[in-house]
């Protein structure tokens, strides 16, 4: 719900260059408030400029400074500009939340970059050029975005002016007064990779809008949409009108449903079909489905004549949370799942939650196994959200919209870390939480009958047990997210397997080094890290 601008504050936050002391000043004049920018407030207190302040009380000193600034004005009828940095020190982000509307200036990096200029007087783009601003700027947003992705309303900066910013925000203030639970229509999230960045667009009813999009972004040659029958018969038509109507060449073909279908058989398959059809390495190809066809269409666009253009259309929940994001593909083989692969970004992953009203029930519920993992290892407050407001998304698929800003919270997770750690050299591998003991469930009941993400409930539960057992967690930290699990209708204990069998399946885990595996740990709610054990140290006798 979005609080009312005249009983608090409202508080723009964004990163340096995002335009919020420009914006902030218009966007009170429209609206007949007073405007404050907090670092001017900081400067007048302090007697000096910021970049004074650093040197003579480093950055912990204006950080004090800023903290009682804001205290000073929250909840007084203001348009107030936040610092770049002010929602990343303990207890800010509750604080603005309990006393106002808060918005977030959201631009690319590069339009940061292009604003700011020489960086005269920032401190923390002091001595660089202009790669290395532009470098910094990007590092910074991919730590910060989590945190100014909770705001109230987002609104993109980069192709407006001063004028027109301030009247769009009015414009939509307006709007979240008179209808206080209406969710954004659209967010976007940017995965920052330097040349390979992308764009992750979530929007209630854009499917028909994706050729236009991939036209602009792509302009392929040829696009080759790949899909499953059930998919296909609800989602394809559209999304193939969408395309021709954008004067594309596009044709559809269909896998069959399933996890058996990511299979080096089924890649050779799509090879010789796609060649016989005409693909070039101008061609694109278009992931139409769920996880499985994602990485298996990734796959096929990462290896077919050295690498397509391959853009993400997840339509289930599972896919827009975690697999369409990322670059990570790959088929299964005998030894295990997803053990032959390319890390291959997508070049634009576009997501529509309106195909979730189709999703069978089960299927939904596996997908938010995924978003419990988000919240688990990076936001506390996110597990708190879904602790209260679990179940009704279950019941609300009807109502896509409501799903959009829980989406974009579990892309920003994700892309946050991917931008760190494209290659799950480290930080990425927290990702894999549940996922060590959740493989092995589905290669030992040979990949039918348990769902990824039931799977990989059942391996959290497992995980959050033994890191307690290992005094890695507090006690309750387990129960906590079992319990959060049961609710959502997911399984949390591991079938009856022999413990010779589960070792056995360890033995061939992705994340193997030498002997030992890098398993992933709750710390607390909110809290993961890795640990190195050996099979038989994950999976003691008494453990199951």
């Amino acid at each position: 719900m979005i609080p009312r601008v005249q009983n608090g504050t409202l508080w723009l936050v964004g990163m340096m260059g995002a335009g919020k002391s420009a914006i902030g000043a218009a966007l009170a004049a429209e609206l007949g408030l007073p405007f404050v920018d907090l670092d001017a407030e900081v400067e007048a207190g302090a007697g000096c400029s910021i970049a004074e302040l650093f040197e003579s009380e480093g950055e912990a000193g204006f950080r004090r400074r800023e903290r009682g600034a804001l205290e000073a004005i929250a909840g007084r009828r203001a348009v107030v500009a936040l610092g770049g940095g002010a929602l990343a020190q303990p207890g800010v982000a509750g604080r603005l939340a309990a006393s106002g509307t808060r918005v977030y200036l959201r631009a690319r990096p590069e339009t940061l970059a292009a604003r700011i200029g020489a960086a005269a007087g920032r401190p923390l783009l002091a001595g660089l050029d202009a790669a290395g601003r532009e470098a910094r700027l990007r590092s910074l947003l991919a730590a910060r975005e989590p945190a100014y992705l909770r705001a109230d309303l987002v609104l993109d900066t980069d192709d407006l002016d001063v004028a027109g910013a301030a009247r769009e925000l009015a414009r939509r203030l307006g709007a979240a007064e008179r209808r206080p639970e209406a969710a954004p229509a659209r967010r976007r999230v940017e995965v920052a990779l330097g040349e390979r960045s992308y764009a992750i667009e979530i929007g209630a009813g854009m499917l028909g809008e994706l050729g236009a999009a991939l036209k602009r972004v792509v302009a392929p040659t040829r696009v080759f949409v790949i899909t499953t029958p059930p998919v296909g018969r609800r989602w394809a038509g559209r999304v193939l009108r969408s395309l021709r109507e954008a004067g594309l060449r596009a044709r559809r073909f269909d896998v069959p449903d399933g996890e058996r279908s990511k299979s080096l058989a089924q890649a050779g398959r799509l090879y010789d079909q796609l060649l016989a059809a005409g693909a070039d390495r101008a061609s694109a190809i278009v992931a139409l489905g769920g996880g499985v066809v994602g990485d298996l269409a990734g796959f096929v666009a990462a290896t077919l004549l050295r690498g397509l253009a391959v853009v993400q259309v997840p339509t289930s929940l599972l896919a827009m949370v975690d697999s369409s994001v990322g670059g990570k593909t790959g088929v299964n083989v005998a030894r295990g799942k997803n053990l032959v692969g390319a890390f291959h970004q997508p070049r634009l992953v576009w997501i529509d939650p309106a195909t979730l009203a189709t999703l069978p029930a089960r299927q939904l519920r596996a997908g938010l196994a995924e978003v419990v993992k988000h919240a688990a290892i990076r936001d506390a407050a996110l597990f708190a959200a879904l602790e209260a407001e679990g179940e009704r998304l279950l019941k609300e698929r009807s109502a896509p919209e409501r799903w959009v800003p829980i989406l974009e919270r579990n892309c920003a997770i994700k892309a946050a870390v991917v931008a760190q750690d494209e290659r799950e050299s480290g930080l990425r591998m927290l990702l894999n939480f549940g996922h060590t003991l959740g493989h092995a469930v589905e290669a030992l009941a040979r990949y039918r009958g348990v769902l990824h993400g039931e799977a990989v409930a059942m391996g959290m539960a497992f995980a959050a047990r033994r890191s307690e057992a290992l005094g890695l967690a507090a006690p309750g930290t387990a129960a906590r997210l079992v319990a959060l699990l049961e609710r959502l209708g997911l399984p949390t204990a591991l079938p009856p397997h022999p413990r010779r069998a589960y070792l056995a399946a360890l033995s061939v885990d992705k994340k193997r080094r030498d002997a030992r595996i890098h398993f992933v740990a709750l710390r607390a709610i909110g809290r993961a890290e890795t640990v190195a054990l050996l099979p038989r140290e994950i999976l003691p006798p008494e453990a199951r």
